[in-house]
């Protein structure tokens, strides 16, 4: 195919878009659609390369992979490679090993799959995974294994109907995005894997077949596309169905653009977008790393910085496609070349796996750190659910009657041994919990599609059973009010049916099930935990292997901006209610200036949000006075 000046010019703002969002400009809330650019770029010139040789007969499907192989295979592998040796010095063990894990799976294709097991693309995990960016290349890979086999069976034996053949199964793709989104079925398979992308790229593909219509050669298209994308990213967010029915904006966006196939465009054909374009990939690649490793040096996320980081990531680009993408470069060799190379990296990426990081290079304190992460009250282990609408209700103590009851989450798990430890005697203990629930009947959450029916169940057996026992509520609530680290983000993580997810309709639903509960006993809800915003123990390990204090620590300040909201729910709760009591969790973690995450080099977290079980400890005396309360009723 010839050299197209529009689809470059398209790469240079698709990768754009996607590297100013990576880079925390909150303005451009959707620059993710980048990547949905690209594979609509990729569906077309991939149908345009085997139609063209189809037709001419000449078509190889070895020769179609080696060619890829050539194009993607060495600038990743390089990647790899180097973050595989700086990793050795500034990785701690775990981290290494992950990384090693996720090369492994970015240079094997399957990353998307991996990515997918291991949680979604929105969560604040994602900045210590330093491939993380890779899946939508795997996707692209799996894509360009399938395609060229379907258009030859399609040329043989469906009469080269090809628009049809790729009409209906971009349909068919769309369609289960659509049937997944609706019923918040597997959100993140939607986002990651192949079945549910396919139709982007397909999209491509019926572009290249279309016929000329009056939209072609209209100058006036790449500027209207253009600001449609910019618009679109800085409209969409995290919170909107991705990929789902508005994706087809920014698709149809860019397949109007490729139609179009305007080539003297001053938008895109000019030599900062040229050049930009030019090296989209290698930029692409290294743009993700540069993040991650600027939070490993935990160095300050300014405007000046994020600048810095787009000129580094275009100086990335620019080095590794003159040096390694280009047809010239070092490493783009001949096909057996380039795959015994990458074979090399990848036993390289095993050995570090099968070694665990090479544990003894790093300083004592991270294997006392890492097993501080893993300690866990054992005794709970089975009492807490992650699915489902009942509760195996285990009793802690040995009192006939049990005097407490625990409904929570997962953070209520986390506490559960500092409440059974701060127990007298004569104290028992119900445990209620589900992962990721809120204590609310009748919620809706599409990552616990349960919960509802959960509360419901257990607030009626706590009515039941346990009509006398006091309830204690800890439930991760500023997360589901706001999302990750508080009121920083504004995806609501709930719904009601009739209500929607607005602040008030929670506090409605959520006040309504404390008044109940309390109508006849005590109910005492636990204040938000502080969260840092990181992985505590991947933050302390990082700074352990650079020598750093290990400080994990935020104002108090900080505390209440992100938790203003929750606070102010919980006091207006309590306030309609004499049962209702609130512990607050500051006192076992904040002086009267900063909230502590470490102390004396102990993590009292074992991640971002959930306490160690050193740290729950911290909440004894806040536990031991509510079972004073409970004592005197």
């Amino acid at each position: 195919m010839n050299f197209r000046t529009d689809i470059n010019g398209l790469r240079a703002y698709a990768v754009m878009l996607v590297i100013l969002y990576h880079f925390g400009f909150s303005s451009i809330s959707g620059g993710f659609l980048g990547v949905d650019v690209f594979f609509v770029i990729s569906g077309y010139l991939m149908t345009g390369i085997i139609l063209t040789r189809l037709n001419k007969q000449n078509f190889s499907l070895l020769g179609f992979y080696a060619a890829r192989c050539r194009r993607i295979i060495p600038p990743l592998m390089v990647l790899c490679l180097i973050l595989m040796l700086v990793g050795y010095i500034l990785m701690p063990p775990d981290e290494y090993k992950k990384m090693a894990e996720h090369a492994v799976s970015s240079l094997s294709f399957i990353s998307n799959v991996v990515y997918f097991k291991q949680g979604g693309y929105f969560e604040t995990g994602s900045v210590y995974k330093w491939l993380l960016h890779t899946w939508s290349l795997s996707v692209e890979w799996q894509f360009y294994l399938l395609l060229p086999l379907a258009l030859m069976f399609t040329a043989r034996f469906l009469r080269q109907q090809f628009a049809w053949a790729m009409g209906i199964a971009a349909l068919l793709s769309f369609g289960l995005v659509l049937a997944m989104v609706a019923t918040n079925f597997h959100l993140t398979a939607t986002y990651y894997l192949l079945p549910t992308r396919a139709w982007e790229m397909l999209a491509g593909g019926l572009v290249y077949l279309a016929p000329k219509t009056a939209l072609s050669g209209q100058r006036a298209v790449p500027l209207l596309g253009i600001i449609g994308l910019i618009v679109c990213a800085l409209w969409f967010d995290e919170s909107t169905a991705w990929p789902g029915i508005m994706t087809l904006i920014p698709v149809l966006l860019t397949a109007l653009i490729i139609h179009a196939n305007v080539q003297n465009s001053i938008w895109f054909n000019n030599r900062i977008v040229q050049h930009i374009g030019k090296t989209s990939y290698s930029i692409y690649l290294w743009h993700w790393p540069l993040w991650v490793f600027w939070h490993l040096a935990d160095w300050p996320i300014t405007l000046i910085s994020q600048a810095m980081l787009i000129l580094l990531s275009l100086a990335a680009g620019w080095a590794s496609y003159v040096l390694v993408e280009n047809k010239h470069g070092w490493l783009s060799g001949r096909t057996y070349v380039t795959l015994g190379q990458t074979a090399l990296v990848l036993l390289f990426g095993v050995l570090i796996v099968a070694k665990a990081g090479f544990p003894s290079r790093a300083p004592q304190v991270v294997t006392t750190i890492k097993q501080y992460s893993l300690e866990r009250f054992v005794r709970g282990e089975n009492c807490f659910v992650f699915s489902g609408t009942t509760s195996p209700q285990c009793v802690f103590g040995n009192a006939s009657q049990v005097n407490l009851v625990v409904l929570g989450d997962s953070h209520a798990a986390a506490m559960l041994s500092s409440i059974v430890g701060s127990a007298r005697a004569e104290d028992s203990v119900v445990f209620i919990a589900q992962s990721g629930c809120p204590s609310v009947p009748d919620i809706h959450r599409s990552a616990s599609p349960d919960c509802g029916g959960f509360v419901k169940n257990a607030i009626a057996d706590i009515e039941r059973k346990y009509p006398h026992a006091s309830v204690l509520i800890i439930n991760r609530l500023s997360f589901y009010l706001h999302g990750d680290y508080g009121s920083g983000s504004n995806t609501p993580k709930y719904s009601f049916i009739n209500d929607g997810s607005s602040i008030a309709a929670y506090q409605q639903h959520f006040g309504a099930a404390v008044k109940q509960l309390a109508t006849h006993r005590r109910v005492f809800i636990m204040t938000p935990v502080p969260e840092f915003g990181y992985d505590v123990i991947y933050r302390m390990s990082r700074d352990a292997m650079r020598g750093k204090a290990l400080a994990i620590q935020q104002t108090r300040a900080e505390y209440q901006s992100h938790n203003h909201e929750t606070l102010a729910m919980l006091n207006n709760i309590a306030a309609q209610s004499p049962n209702v009591a609130l512990l607050d969790a500051t006192q076992g973690f904040c002086d009267n200036d900063f909230c502590y995450g470490a102390k004396d080099d102990v993590p009292l977290y074992r991640d971002d949000n959930h306490l160690s079980e050193v740290g729950n400890k911290n909440l004894n005396g806040v536990f031991g006075g509510m079972w004073k309360m409970i004592d005197r009723i």
